[in-house]
């Protein structure tokens, strides 16, 4: 079967004998998304996987018009929030996440994570259910910025702050390739060190997991619909493919634990947190600057539908 498959998908097979077919995708491309349509009508799995958790899953919900209008709706209100639920730093750089991601959408024409939705769209044609595989984003950020001195968190938010890069689709399915992909990774290793390794080879380890574990849930199946297979599809960014298929046989239940655990901050850093309340209150302020007078009232993301299941 793998041979009929598109040439982004990887094959795995767990201990146990169970096929686990990784698909690699760009999260703004149109070709991805007809990679994983493909995909998922051959192999008919019994369970699809996807790199979410439960926090993200409201992409699934996204389309080009509702992520423009969520960030042209960023006012006082919503940056107070973000602080309010976050902190300082980690509430500013969700904002600025979120408006990288319009300037993109806008560029390309097409919202983040539309793989993801073809995956939801079409795992519910053959009635297999959809695993959020992912570590949550919270933990993930909050390990990542644990690991990162105080210069390289405000260098990230600066780079944040002025994104400002026109991306051609051109551009975005050239990072199938994955050559191309691992020169992107090793340049912002070279610059971020830790932050690649909290979002990158932490979760490659976490993701690997969440398909053994698809995998074992579907072995256990007492009965498995004829017009389906024992077999799992996983819909990662084409730059876990690697790392996963390198971990895959390696990795064991009992890190789990570890890769979930925020670690509380030193003496050393609650200090410099503290001292630096003022100058973050300074660049919450310019953000607003830079931002509200740009925006209009907008609607909010709808909740996630009821058929998902969360897997963690």
């Amino acid at each position: 079967m793998k041979e009929s498959l598109p040439d982004t998908v990887t094959k795995l097979v767990t201990s146990d004998g169970v096929p686990v077919f990784l698909v690699g995708t760009a999260h703004f491309s149109k070709e991805s998304m007809n990679d994983v349509t493909r995909t998922i009508q051959e192999v008919k799995p019994s369970i699809v996987v996807v790199e979410l958790c439960k926090s993200r899953s409201h992409i699934l919900m996204l389309d080009e018009e509702r992520l423009l209008r969520e960030a042209e709706n960023i006012n006082y209100q919503v940056i107070s929030h973000s602080i309010k639920r976050h902190g300082v730093f980690k509430g500013l750089v969700y904002i600025l996440f979120l408006k990288v991601s319009a300037q993109t959408t806008k560029m390309l024409g097409m919202a983040p994570g539309g793989e993801f939705r073809v995956a939801v769209h079409e795992a519910n044609q053959i009635q297999s259910p959809i695993f959020l595989g992912d570590r949550r984003i919270e933990v993930t950020i909050q390990r990542a910025l644990s690991a990162c001195s105080l210069w390289q968190k405000l260098k990230i938010f600066w780079q944040l702050l002025f994104f400002n890069e026109s991306l051609t689709q051109e551009e975005v399915e050239k990072c199938k390739k994955k050559d191309i992909l691992q020169e992107l990774l090793e340049e912002m290793a070279g610059e971020f060190p830790e932050m690649t390794r909290v979002f990158l080879n932490e979760r490659d380890r976490y993701l690997a997991l969440s398909m053994q574990s698809a995998a074992h849930s579907v072995k256990k199946l007492p009965v498995v619909d004829p017009s389906k297979t024992r077999s799992v599809v996983g819909v990662v960014g084409i730059g876990h493919v690697s790392g996963i298929a390198k971990v895959w046989n390696d990795v064991k239940f009992d890190e789990l634990s570890e890769l979930e655990r925020i670690y509380p901050p030193s003496r050393a850093s609650r200090i410099i947190k503290f001292s630096l309340k003022f100058t973050f209150a300074v660049g919450a302020g310019y953000l607003v600057y830079r931002i509200l007078p740009l925006q209009k009232v907008g609607e909010r993301i709808g909740h996630l539908k009821p058929h998902l299941k969360y897997f963690w």
